[in-house]
């Protein structure tokens, strides 16, 4: 994917003129009855993410509060695990957040009328996305059409505690490393630690990758996709059974922990990464702000492995994609609609909220924006902006989005990596299982 340029369509407004207009509407008579409006206006904004996440939303919140009067913003996080759950459940239930990040299930979600479209409030300008990258728009289109704003742009890719790798005098890694090489540092890193440490978290990671996404990029190594154009799996058994057998491997050679330590991993602050059982995590880019204040040794970011070059896992290509994990979308049935879409322009361009949020959840969408915070960011973060450049330009386009059961299959990946590392069935065992699973899933 070529590095894209931005320009900016911004009109130039002076001073006098928005003096001029609000005290136009100061004197209307429409005026009156528009703030009592917002005065009992009240909105539900839905996320997951770590504490730093937390803290700065919050934070953006209230300023949106403080620049419309009398609107009430209430508050609905927590960590990712169970996060999809209970937006199901509210949905069901008719009172589903008005704005919301969505972690699984959103062609679904789309497919049942639960979102609300976007693209009249971009054409119209309520949304403005005149300096947003617009391929990565396009690249999270449903149907043609989009429902949702990445509230940061991000991939996936692996969080290093460099300490550890010092320690255990282990290079740390360029951003063309091969699934080779990583193989090897994990190893070596559990064999210079004497067992204590781990080369690596699991791909199954709960609160981490869960191995569906990871996967994807080995596909796209080869010029496949998870899923096919009509909805079914866009891969054989041999790919699988080749992925499964990688990490098998790994795990017995201690690169990675035991199963019974990736399971205990309840969010981000228990994972092996944080609690100092492994050096590298697994894991979507946005986190980086979180992870860091979660450990005093240094983490740096670095690009997935690829398979050029490359024994295991083999690829042609550069498999990493910019993904859509951090977007954030309006209930259709929001009966503040308006205000969301305001909160969604408000959170994509205002510069305020920007040096709030800096890189909660990835590097900002709008290019400005970005070049406005760069000075205040952290050095983990400026490592996270530099990996998602790298993927910028070195990655396929995307090839097919998921089906609407893409989240079942998801769960069921790691269903299956677990199945294996507890031991409780084989690779070639577990592949079958997941190949008829799927296929029940998919029809």
């Amino acid at each position: 994917m070529a590095k894209q340029t931005h320009e900016s369509a911004l009109p130039s407004v002076s001073r006098r003129t928005i003096l001029a207009g609000a005290a136009a509407i100061a004197a209307s008579p429409l005026f009156g009855s528009f703030a009592s409006a917002q005065q009992q206006a009240e909105m539900l904004i839905a996320w997951w993410g770590s504490d730093d996440r937390h803290q700065k939303t919050l934070k953006i919140m209230k300023l949106f509060e403080e620049k419309h009067p009398g609107l009430k913003l209430n508050a609905q996080y927590g960590g990712l695990i169970g996060y999809s759950d209970k937006i199901a459940t509210q949905f069901a239930g008719g009172n589903a957040p008005d704005v919301m990040q969505i972690s699984d299930n959103r062609e679904a979600l789309v497919a049942s009328g639960r979102l609300l479209e976007l693209d009249d409030a971009i054409s119209s300008g309520k949304i403005n996305l005149s300096d947003a990258n617009k391929s990565v728009i396009e690249t999270i289109k449903i149907g043609g059409k989009l429902y949702s704003i990445p509230w940061g742009l991000a991939c996936g890719c692996y969080f290093l505690d460099s300490k550890v790798f010092a320690d255990a005098k282990v290079e740390l890694p360029g951003p063309d490393w091969t699934w080779d090489s990583y193989a090897e540092k994990a190893k070596a890193i559990t064999k210079a630690s004497g067992g204590k440490v781990y080369g690596s978290c699991d791909i199954w990671a709960p609160a981490g990758t869960r191995s569906l996404y990871p996967f994807e990029f080995f596909l796209r190594q080869r010029g496949k996709s998870t899923f096919t154009a009509d909805g079914q799996l866009g891969f054989e058994k041999a790919e699988l059974t080749e992925w499964f057998t990688f990490w098998d491997e790994l795990r017995k050679a201690g690169g990675t922990p035991p199963a019974e330590i990736t399971a205990s991993e309840g969010g981000f602050e228990t994972s092996p990464l944080i609690t100092g059982k492994a050096a590298m995590y697994p894991i979507n880019s946005s986190i980086a702000s979180s992870l860091q204040g979660l450990t005093k040794n240094k983490l740096v970011c670095a690009t997935f492995p690829n398979g050029i070059g490359s024994k295991s896992l083999s690829g042609d290509t550069f498999g990493a994609f910019i993904n859509s994990s951090i977007q954030v979308y309006i209930n259709a049935a929001s009966k503040n609609q308006d205000l969301a879409i305001q909160f969604l322009d408000f959170v994509t361009n205002d510069p305020d909220a920007a040096k709030i949020h800096l890189m909660a959840r990835g590097a900002p969408l709008s290019a400005k924006v970005a070049q406005l915070i760069q000075a205040d960011v952290s050095p983990v973060e400026q490592s996270m902006v530099e990996v998602i450049l790298y993927v910028q330009q070195k990655a396929v386009p995307q090839i097919v989005s998921w089906p609407v059961a893409g989240g079942q299959v998801q769960d069921l990946m790691q269903r299956s990596h677990q199945a294996i590392a507890f031991g409780k069935d084989t690779v070639e065992g577990t592949v079958n299982k997941f190949f008829d699973e799927s296929g029940i899933i998919l029809n």
